[in-house]
C-alpha cells in the first residue's frame, strides 16, 4: 500500500471518527443529564423520611381543619408551621416536575400517595389564603403536581 492511499484513507476516515465520536459524547451527556436530574430528586426525597418531616406531615395528615375559616380560627403556630414545612417540601417537587427537572412517574413511584392526600388536605387552606392575601400563585407548582398525578393514576386505572 503506497503512502498516497494511506494518506487518503485516512483523510476518509478522520472525519468520521469526529462524528463517531461526538454522537457517543451526546449518548454520555444525556445518560449525564438524567443521573443528574434522578440525583435532585432523590436529595430532595430524602428529607421525607427525616424525623422533623415525619412530624409535620403526621400532624397535617390528622388535621379537623376541613375549611380556611376552621384552620384560620383553631390553628396554632406549629400548624402554620406544618402546614408551610409540608407545603414547601412538595412545592418543590412541583416546580421540578414543572421544569421537567422529574418526570411524572419517577414522582409516582416515590410519593404519588402523600402528594394526592396532603393536597386534598391543604388545598382549602391555601385556597383561603391565596384569596385573602391576593396570592394566586401560592403553592400553585404542588396543585400543579396533585392533579397531574390524579389525572396520570386515573388513566392507569382505567387501562387496567
Amino acid at each position: 500500500m503506497s503512502f498516497d492511499t494511506i494518506h487518503q484513507v485516512l483523510n476518509i476516515a478522520a472525519p468520521i471518527v469526529a462524528i463517531v465520536g461526538v454522537i457517543i459524547a451526546l449518548i454520555q451527556l444525556r445518560g449525564q443529564n438524567r443521573l443528574r436530574q434522578m440525583d435532585t430528586v432523590m436529595r430532595l426525597f430524602s428529607s421525607f423520611g427525616q424525623e422533623s418531616f415525619l412530624r409535620h406531615y403526621d400532624r397535617v395528615m390528622n388535621w379537623k381543619y376541613d375549611t380556611y375559616e376552621s384552620f384560620k380560627k383553631k390553628a396554632t403556630k406549629e400548624d402554620n408551621v406544618s402546614l408551610m414545612v409540608v407545603s414547601v417540601f412538595f412545592e418543590n417537587m412541583g416546580t421540578l416536575y414543572k421544569r421537567g427537572l422529574a418526570p411524572l412517574e419517577l414522582l409516582d413511584d416515590l410519593n404519588s400517595g402523600p402528594i394526592i392526600s396532603v393536597w386534598r388536605k391543604v388545598k382549602p387552606i391555601w385556597m383561603g389564603l391565596r384569596v385573602e392575601y391576593g396570592q394566586p400563585q401560592w403553592v400553585e407548582w404542588f396543585e400543579l403536581l396533585s392533579e397531574d398525578m390524579a389525572n396520570r393514576l386515573a388513566r392507569l386505572e382505567s387501562k387496567k
